[in-house]
């Protein structure tokens, strides 16, 4: 039979300690732990999403249970594990191990389901030292699933380990988190992000731009998945994975249209802000992207205005910067706050450009108000 492709998520998630991208401080505790032969009852792994929070708990249970963890706990230098030859280990890569138990509480949220894993976890492990029960998205859980959970996560029986994993941290109860060792998963930096698509870009043999791999880096955020995921989808685009590739991806615009819808609210011109509104009908935008910039270049502006380097916009064309050097800081702030009331907005609508294009002319129109508001009424002789 023949064997399916795997994407490159799948492909090159990582299968060793050594292997995970930008959590050096989370995989260094981890390995300690497993050196000094200190289990914890519950981990709680907590950061952004496609950070590497569900790829860490496999391979560090995949680890726990690794028949060489001995020799890896009296010569760590000689030995790594999970050694990828025993059978936990063999079972962990298959996704067949008995003794791990991935839940994703995002479909499972009950009490009963729960109670069923509190039940099961009485049993003793069949393969290995450790029963591991990892559960992602453990923030979905409902209050009384967390109550349940208490006990068994403060005193669970000894072969017993538990991982929950959550990219929401402030749902989980405080009772549920002073139960647990906690490890915060960081952001992935831009330039390891980068390095790290280099390398699956040379032994995949796709040719790129650099300059596309550093846009990837840019809109992912920090997530090591959502950037290889994008770096995939450009690759099905074309020949190569080239920065107009991914713009198109994305949904991004020049920064020229950035430019003029800015300066069109903050000089309050009606007219040339309608303008740019009517040119961007014809162009394919993704709206939060777009609003995402637009929120980055006036928070720019506001830092030129104080004197400070700009964060966003490296290159502001001079003939912007003139018109943002006649602008009132009062207004720029004005507008930054409309631009940031977008987000919740947008969040509750399916018409974004429509909600988008009326916010935009309403914020023009509120400064010609404050205008007016800020002129004398002559006095009557």
């Amino acid at each position: 039979m023949e064997q399916p492709v795997l994407n490159l998520t799948r492909k090159w998630r990582s299968k060793k300690f050594k292997e995970i991208i930008g959590q050096d401080l989370v995989v260094k505790i981890l390995q300690n732990s497993l050196y000094k032969k200190t289990f914890f009852p519950a981990y709680l792994f907590s950061g952004q999403r496609g950070c590497g929070k569900t790829t860490t708990a496999r391979v560090f249970a995949a680890a726990a249970n690794c028949k060489r963890i001995e020799e890896f706990q009296k010569s760590p230098k000689e030995f790594q594990v999970p050694c990828g030859l025993c059978d936990s280990c063999v079972a962990m890569a298959g996704m067949r191990h008995p003794d791990f138990i991935e839940i994703d509480a995002a479909s499972y949220t009950g009490v009963d389901n729960i109670r069923n894993v509190i039940d099961t976890s009485l049993f003793l492990p069949t393969l290995s030292h450790k029963k591991i029960y990892l559960v992602d998205e453990v923030h979905m859980l409902s209050k009384a699933a967390f109550n349940a959970f208490l006990k068994i996560l403060e005193e669970p029986p000894k072969s017993v380990v538990f991982i929950l994993a959550t990219t929401e941290i402030h749902k989980i109860p405080e009772t549920v988190k002073s139960r647990c060792f906690q490890l915060f998963f960081k952001p992935v930096q831009a330039s390891v992000i980068i390095q790290y698509l280099q390398d699956i870009c040379e032994k995949e043999r796709i040719t790129y731009q650099l300059s596309a791999l550093e846009l990837i880096a840019q809109a992912c955020e920090g997530s090591l998945r959502d950037a290889i995921n994008l770096l995939e989808q450009a690759r099905f685009a074309g020949d190569a994975v080239h920065k107009e590739v991914i713009c198109a991806a994305l949904g991004y615009v020049e920064d020229q249209y950035i430019y003029d819808i800015v300066c069109a609210i903050l000089e309050k011109k009606e007219e040339a802000l309608l303008y740019v509104i009517n040119e961007l009908q014809n162009v394919s935008l993704s709206i939060d992207y777009f609003v995402k910039r637009l929120q980055e270049f006036v928070y720019d502006v506001m830092m030129l205005k104080y004197g400070v380097k700009q964060k966003f916009f490296m290159e502001i064309p001079e003939s912007v910067i003139s018109i943002i050097n006649n602008i009132d800081i009062s207004d720029v702030i004005d507008c930054f706050y409309g631009l940031a009331s977008l987000d919740e907005i947008l969040a509750k609508t399916g018409k974004k450009q429509l909600v988008l294009e009326t916010q935009l002319l309403s914020m023009v129109l509120q400064h010609f108000e404050k205008d007016v508001s800020k002129k004398k009424i002559p006095e009557r002789s």
